[in-house]
């Protein structure tokens, strides 16, 4: 639990964070950000107009990389900062002064579960500092299927570690599910990882099957 990983998309949720808190992003629907030519394009579904919402169901990495570059090196930075948020490096691969589009992929910016659940935990909490309208409206992007009358919110990610020399193992995926479960005056924070070969399946959708698997017998102990 202390080893530190690539966020991957589990970063969208403090960029969620800054987006609403700095103006960029409106509400679920807004902006409404139309694909370019160049952007990344690794899924089809990537190759069109995306919205907060679709941004976050779909991990749309261009819409993370619009957000960025609107933010600024110096405002990033800030954000990155303000939340303790892993190692806080931003300096993306090496050489490269790359970090405002790259950091989080797999590249310098890396935390440990430990530190995603102390993140999580003081988001859920209102221990960051943004306002409860921005935590509000992150959370309803991060919005899953409901368990037993709790409500569940997450995110997966996915990315590679890397190797000795730097290049990425793309012999093995790093899957993530973050998020927590609420029901009252009760939360669960929940943080799971998994790294496996590339297979049929993604690792951070095994992460995702693997925790609502879990989650209901979990819940009936609280």
């Amino acid at each position: 639990c202390a080893a530190q990983l690539t966020p991957a998309s589990t970063f969208k949720i403090p960029l969620a964070l800054m987006g609403y808190d700095s103006g960029f992003l409106v509400d679920e629907q807004l902006p409404a950000l139309p694909f370019k030519a160049g952007d990344p394009d690794f899924l089809p579904e990537w190759k069109q107009t995306t919205t907060p919402s679709s941004w976050m169901q779909l991990s749309v990495i261009w819409y993370s990389q619009r957000l960025t570059e609107w933010l600024g090196e110096a405002r990033f930075q800030h954000y990155v900062d303000s939340f303790d948020y892993g190692n806080r490096d931003l300096e993306g691969n090496p050489g490269k002064h790359d970090g405002l589009t790259q950091a989080w992929l797999s590249a310098s910016l890396a935390i440990s579960p430990q530190e995603q659940a102390r993140f999580l935990g003081k988001m859920v909490s209102g221990k960051l500092p943004v306002s409860a309208k921005t935590l509000r409206h992150t959370a309803n992007l991060m919005r899953q299927p409901d368990i037993d009358g709790w409500q569940i919110h997450g995110k997966t990610g996915m990315g590679y570690p890397k190797l000795l020399d730097g290049s990425l193992d793309r012999e093995q995926q790093i899957g993530w599910f973050v998020g927590w479960a609420s029901k009252q005056d009760k939360t669960l924070i929940f943080v799971h990882t998994v790294i496996q070969k590339p297979g049929k399946q993604f690792a951070s959708l095994r992460a995702r099957e693997e925790v609502f698997a879990a989650l209901p017998a979990r819940l009936k102990t609280l």
